[in-house]
């Protein structure tokens, strides 16, 4: 056997350096898990940020006792960007429904949408909000928080910007119902309160699109 056939089998045989060249192959992956990990979980404490942020905001029209406009839902949703620390535009929706037992259906009250969020139709509440609503009883009215913005990676490890959406039900702490300006302010002749007058009450709404309870 010649001197170089004996070097070749020494250095097939020989693992010395082994763990250097596996650290070499693993190293990158490492990397990426751990930035991986890193992106995933700060996703996640993204999303419980805007969760939080929108249960303040639920929280803070129950206890709402006058009537709000669109400025004041212009504000709430300055309150809700400072709170969710977003770096993207954020916007949201509040939409009021009452529900009525005998149709046993959630109708619209009114619906104001911020930042370019559009406005729900009666379509929408039986579609997208009412597998969300809990149970009510019969003329309860309960008010729907909606927040949006985006999650943006702060490294690329191949995920693309995520849309953060949030829902909140809740119903008034002090009143019968969440009144905007205008609309379901108590002054409609819609649907009936039970008083049997026939006539527009205190407790008649109208429902912004139209529809009532028969």
């Amino acid at each position: 056997m010649t001197p170089f056939h004996k070097f070749t089998r020494r250095a097939i045989r020989d693992e010395k350096g082994s763990f250097s060249v596996e650290a070499i192959l693993m190293f990158p992956m490492l990397v990426w898990a751990f930035m991986a990990l890193y992106v995933f979980f700060e996703g996640l404490r993204e999303s419980n940020i805007n969760l939080k942020a929108t249960y303040t905001i639920s929280d803070l029209l129950s206890r709402e006792t006058d009537l709000i406009d669109q400025n004041y839902l212009d504000g709430l949703n300055d309150v809700y960007a400072w709170l969710s620390r977003s770096s993207h535009p954020v916007s949201m929706r509040v939409t009021v429904v009452r529900y009525d037992q005998a149709a046993d259906r959630h109708f619209l009250v009114w619906s104001r949408g911020v930042a370019g969020e559009p406005n729900m139709t009666q379509g929408d509440v039986d579609a997208k909000l009412s597998p969300h609503i809990p149970i009510m009883a019969d003329a309860a009215s309960a008010f729907i928080v909606e927040t949006f913005t985006t999650y943006d990676p702060i490294m690329d490890i191949g995920m693309t910007d995520t849309d953060i959406s949030n829902l909140v039900v809740n119903m008034p702490r002090f009143t019968e119902q969440l009144n905007f300006v205008g609309l379901g302010d108590g002054t409609g002749t819609v649907h009936d309160d039970g008083t049997g007058d026939g006539g527009s009450g205190p407790g008649d709404t109208t429902y912004e699109d139209g529809e009532g309870s028969t």
